[in-house]
């Protein structure tokens, strides 16, 4: 049996409906961490079919750590991020969700990489809560999961990139 990674196999608690999110990966833990190695080549190994942007191209993952959630986008000069993103339907489920995601890719991450948690912040308004992996070698992106809420949406994304652009 495998891990499962961020935000998998949930079932939905007090919902009226149940959505199950599957891994698009045999091995989660094994993709996260060929995605984390990937990070110096811009994630190529996991693009394909792009479309172009006026400022990004955004790529459909070859593998998907959630399946039909993930994509690469690349802002070009070296700039490239990993990101699976989902809605939630309330703030119990977005936190269920958050909090699950860091205790599963604090397992397959490894004791080398710490992290941190902070609230999020955008426009100068906080918006939700991250927790930041980092790992001594600078050759490594950041490993982060937003929890994200506003007035009018609840999401929980995954963000694998340089620490440059972790939102």
């Amino acid at each position: 049996m495998t891990i499962p990674i961020a935000l998998l196999a949930l079932s939905l608690s007090g919902c009226a409906f149940q959505e199950t999110l599957k891994s698009g990966s045999e091995d989660p833990c094994a993709t996260l961490k060929n995605i984390v190695e990937n990070y110096p080549a811009e994630f190529a190994a996991f693009r394909r079919g792009g479309t172009d942007y006026r400022s990004v191209t955004i790529y459909r993952s070859r593998e998907e750590l959630i399946k039909g959630h993930c994509e690469v986008w690349a802002w070009g000069n070296g700039d490239s991020a990993y990101v699976c993103t989902v809605g939630a339907p309330d703030s119990q489920v977005a936190t269920g969700r958050y909090t699950q995601a860091v205790e599963q890719l604090s397992g397959c991450l490894g004791p080398e990489w710490t992290f941190t948690e902070e609230a999020r912040e955008r426009d100068g308004q906080t918006d939700g809560v991250v927790t930041r992996f980092h790992h001594p070698a600078s050759t490594k992106p950041v490993v982060s999961v937003h929890n994200i809420e506003d007035r009018w949406r609840r999401s929980v994304y995954l963000y694998i990139g340089s620490p440059a652009r972790a939102f």
